[in-house]
């Protein structure tokens, strides 16, 4: 009995942690983040087109990120986290006029 439990112990220990346990609590309360499932990447006009504040983004360029829960603009001066699995990952939560505000973008270090 002990040897299973034992086993057991050691292949939890040894299985790579779920992403959502590496989101810290200020981007993520449970169900706000998900993978990136598409990523189109923007410039210019059309940038500054998609914000409702553009004053605090830069409108050279940025991309449109899509998840589970929908499609987010991340504006070239967000800040950035480096992804804990070496995949992209957005945090969002419903904004005004049904659109998804961006609290946290986890990206690869090499991005």
């Amino acid at each position: 009995m002990s040897r299973t439990w034992l086993l057991a112990t050691l292949m939890a220990i040894a299985t790579p942690a779920a992403a959502h346990d590496w989101y810290p609590m200020e981007c993520c309360h449970g169900m706000d983040c998900a993978p990136v499932e598409k990523v189109e990447m923007l410039s210019g006009p059309s940038v500054a087109s998609m914000l409702s504040s553009p004053a605090h983004a830069n409108p050279l360029d940025g991309m449109l990120v899509t998840t589970k829960h929908g499609s987010v603009l991340v504006p070239a001066n967000f800040p950035r986290r480096e992804s804990k699995d070496h995949r992209m990952h957005a945090c969002m939560r419903p904004g005004q006029g049904g659109t998804m505000r961006l609290i946290c973008i986890f990206l690869p270090p090499a991005i």
